[in-house]
């Protein structure tokens, strides 16, 4: 099966790690799709946390950076045994402002690792030009979560559902970047704060374009506290958090 066809006509599902969701209970609802999708590190979190993420992962978009910030530790058999994830899609290699020369792998990948799960499971680098469209389109690097919105809505699903996107008002679902104070002397929730800041992967411009696309966009259904971010008059963590009590 090729990329179209698992995507074109389903019903998918697109599971971000937003912290909103601890104690959703959208496990269930989750999994009753087609197609579920996930990224980086969130397919980890499955094991533990599936009443509020679901466990079902049919495809997996992650940088296949191994560190605790980006992909973690990838393992091929873990992928395909335990997770049973069909389909990898990665993002191009490209510059800080997000432009990509050629369709490629990140140069900080382990090419050993990615040979080993691309012995059963195929392995998809989004291509360039499209990379590069959407990069100009909001102006900076768009980040592996958000480029996978854009990527699925291109092969025609019959419906996307988005799930635990907040663009880093709320940080991480907790776990979800186990490992990062050993590696950046950082605790998850300052993890978060740096991202939300971040002058690569600016927030506010995903934000934005994300409103003026999503919102009233049929093919698409938002989940709750994702629709309310959405609607939010201005791109502000403040604003955010008073809305939430």
């Amino acid at each position: 099966m090729n990329y179209s066809e698992l995507i074109k006509d389903k019903k998918v599902a697109i599971v971000g790690p937003a912290q909103y969701m601890f104690s959703s209970r959208m496990g269930e609802e989750i999994d009753n799709h087609d197609v579920v999708v996930r990224l980086n590190r969130g397919i980890e979190l499955t094991k533990e946390f599936f009443v509020d993420l679901g466990k079902k992962t049919d495809i997996l978009y992650s940088c296949l950076i191994e560190k605790a910030a980006n992909a973690g530790k990838l393992n091929a058999r873990e992928l395909k045994e335990e997770y049973k994830v069909k389909y990898i899609c990665t993002p191009t290699e490209s510059t800080f402002e997000g432009i990509a020369t050629q369709t490629k792998f990140h140069y900080l990948i382990n090419k050993k690792t990615v040979k080993e799960i691309n012995k059963t499971i195929p392995i998809r680098i989004i291509d360039h030009n499209f990379h590069n469209n959407l990069a100009k389109k909001i102006q900076c690097r768009p980040n592996t979560g958000f480029i996978s919105i854009y990527d699925i809505l291109r092969y025609h699903p019959q419906r996307l559902s988005i799930y635990g996107f907040s663009f880093y008002l709320d940080g991480f679902y907790p776990g979800c970047k186990k490992g990062i104070n050993s590696e950046q002397g950082l605790s998850e929730e300052q993890f978060g704060q740096n991202c939300l800041d971040s002058k690569r992967h600016i927030q506010k411009n995903m934000w934005l374009f994300a409103k003026n696309t999503l919102l009233n966009n049929k093919q698409v259904v938002l989940d709750p506290v994702l629709k309310e971010i959405l609607e939010l008059e201005v791109f502000n963590k403040e604003l955010y958090d008073e809305k939430k009590k």
